[in-house]
């Protein structure tokens, strides 16, 4: 079986991956925002299942969220699409798309974009909303609250606490 995995060096990527060989994937696909564009076209023929784990979370200007996980998503189902290849694909969203806020509102659009491809297509899909990841390979003031607070705990810097009131929900990388 050929996985096919977005975003492989992320966070989330890279742990999928470790996991994968751990239960003894041979066959891991891997793309990345600097692999070769040509291979995208080479993996979604191949590939018989999509991890997509590839986003934008933390970009210069607002506009690039759209490009990061709406864009992008365009551009994998397509690509999918023009190789007639329905295999299942499983997308990595986030508890913020359910927020009016320009990331929110880009991992909505991608989970709309891949609803709208699986009626398309009867593709089987998987939209998973992330709560706050955290684990192996976080990075501080990146994508883990957790990563920041052990960060400025053990430097001995200020911790800000925006609303004490929230109840801030966590999973565990390897849950």
């Amino acid at each position: 079986m050929k996985i096919l995995v977005t975003g492989a060096k992320g966070f989330i990527g890279k742990n999928l991956i470790a996991e994968l060989r751990n239960r003894h994937y041979e066959d891991i696909l891997e793309f990345d925002i600097d692999t070769e564009e040509e291979l995208l076209d080479k993996y979604c023929q191949e590939s018989d299942f999509v991890f997509h784990l590839a986003g934008v979370n933390r970009p210069q200007e607002q506009s690039e969220y759209m490009q990061g996980n709406f864009g992008f998503t365009s551009i994998l189902l397509g690509t999918l699409k023009k190789h007639h290849n329905n295999c299942p694909v499983m997308l990595s969203s986030s508890i913020q798309a359910e927020q009016n806020n320009p990331y929110g509102e880009s991992k909505k659009a991608g989970e709309d974009l891949l609803r709208a491809y699986s009626s398309e297509t009867s593709t089987d899909v998987l939209i998973y909303r992330f709560p706050n990841v955290f684990g192996k390979w976080c990075r501080p003031n990146y994508n883990s609250a957790v990563a920041t607070f052990c960060n400025n705990v053990t430097n001995g810097l200020p911790i800000q606490v925006n609303d004490p009131e929230v109840e801030l929900k966590l999973v565990y990388i390897d849950d």
